[in-house]
């Protein structure tokens, strides 16, 4: 069976079987690669969202070296302690104790003293089944902190909770029932927020909502725990369903699934949903259901700018994109495709249920564009002698089609709504005007870690 998994296809050949490059099945067929331009957030640095949180990650010491040096290239090494344990206190479960003395012993030694502290557990922990809900309430009566288990375990990826989903999940689970509620959004969303003015702020603000919720407007822990407080969740990723659903569940949050796009047609649905939400959430508001397309009519009157600049600047030239961009590569694509650009390749290793539309009418409008699986094995090794693309957005991309120019984006930039596509267009214009770029020099200076 393995025979039918490759690493690269056309759009009108993967549409015959998505699963022959793309998903979970695909990506385990085979070794996982990694190219020198793979990396950026991990759950370690998304658990560190949380303001005045510390974390302590128990592991053997080969475990940790990623997350160790992530801490040092991305500057949060003063927020994070490792306790590495031996074969020893594995196989005999006495490393619980361990983490006792270690949380006496970092509790003691960190200053300022943190706020909170989560304790992040390898896959071994998950293999032997512990049970830490005794020892979390003795540690919690001891520091007068809230202590929470969170979990890095990579066997999980193909399950209910893998560790980008089961890490956010932890970090809200640190808020508590409130006394009462305000009319604040959260933003689940992972990395970073929308910011204060952008279009989703605006249009929240025209409902009477706001301000957007997330950990990184927080200015302390608790100011973190006021998110309890919030009137709903929008999740902007799918990495927040976990959470949203705990938030819900244990605090009454409602929440809306409505995941970045970039297609303006599919956009405008996203904010008709979200106007609904509120309208449904605020019943007796005055405010009356507006059209997307006429509240936002000068950011669709930029974003059509920067598209005939983009056109125009770029012509012919290939274009590839990738998933290291945002969640949304195909629906990314198609929006650029109906914009005249020329787009040839996307570089992704899965196909998430809301972007099947995407891909099918992408393939009807251009089925020559080539999809290719970064992860595959074949991938191993230098870039091609011969550029695969003139233009790459995202670092992904970059190496694997060794384009002479790379725009420089990760998915950790929030790019929601029209105005993030409008960002990816002056990207390409930006970088097209530069000329050549230095993709090693970019992913250094982006901190990106393997």
């Amino acid at each position: 069976m393995k025979d039918r998994y490759t690493d690269e296809l056309s759009l009108t050949e993967l549409l015959r079987d998505p699963y022959r490059v793309l998903g979970t099945e695909a990506a385990n067929a085979g070794l996982h690669y990694c190219s020198p331009a793979h990396g950026g957030w991990g759950v370690v640095k998304v658990a560190l969202l949380v303001p005045e949180a510390y974390l302590l990650f128990v592991c053997p010491s080969a475990c940790g070296r990623h997350g160790a040096i992530a801490a040092i290239e991305q500057g949060y090494r003063h927020r994070i302690g490792y306790l590495c344990i031996n074969d020893r206190e594995i196989v005999l479960g006495d490393y619980e104790a361990e983490i006792e003395r270690a949380v006496r012993e970092l509790m003691l030694r960190v200053r300022p003293r943190p706020k909170a502290l989560m304790i992040f557990m390898s896959c071994i922990d998950d293999l032997l089944g512990t049970d830490h809900a005794a020892s979390l309430a003795r540690m919690e009566a001891e520091q007068g902190i809230p202590i929470k288990i969170a979990r890095m375990n990579p066997i999980s990826m193909d399950g209910a909770l893998p560790p980008g989903v089961r890490v956010q999940k932890s970090l809200y689970e640190f808020l508590e029932a409130p006394m009462h509620k305000d009319r604040g959004i959260i933003t689940l969303v992972a990395y970073r927020p929308p910011t204060q003015d952008s279009e989703l702020a605006q249009l929240l603000g025209y409902y009477g909502f706001g301000p957007l919720g997330h950990p990184e407007y927080c200015a302390d822990f608790a100011d973190f725990k006021r998110l309890s407080q919030s009137a709903a969740a929008l999740i902007l990723r799918p990495e927040g369903k976990a959470a949203a659903e705990d938030l819900h569940s244990r605090l009454g949050i409602p929440s809306l699934a409505a995941f970045m796009a970039f297609d303006r047609p599919r956009v405008l649905e996203q904010y008709r949903r979200i106007i609904a939400f509120l309208r449904d959430i605020d019943k007796p508001s005055v405010r009356s259901a507006v059209d997307p397309a006429d509240y936002f009519r000068d950011s669709l009157a930029r974003r059509e700018a920067r598209a005939a600049e983009a056109r125009a600047l770029l012509g012919d030239a290939r274009v590839a994109v990738d998933s290291t961009v945002t969640i949304a590569p195909f629906d990314l694509a198609l929006a650029l495709v109906k914009e005249g650009i020329n787009v040839n390749r996307i570089y992704t290793a899965h196909l998430p249920a809301f972007e099947r539309a995407s891909l099918e009418e992408l393939a009807r409008l251009k089925g020559t564009i080539i999809v290719a699986n970064p992860n595959h094995v074949r991938k191993y090794g230098p870039p091609p002698d011969q550029a695969l693309a003139d233009v790459a957005v995202g670092f992904e991309a970059g190496y694997a089609s060794a384009a002479p120019i790379t725009v420089p984006l990760a998915f950790d930039e929030q790019l929601y709504g029209f105005e993030g596509f409008t960002l990816i267009l002056e990207g390409l214009i930006r970088f097209s005007r530069e000329g050549k770029s230095d993709l090693r020099r970019q992913v250094k200076d982006y901190g990106l870690v393997i």
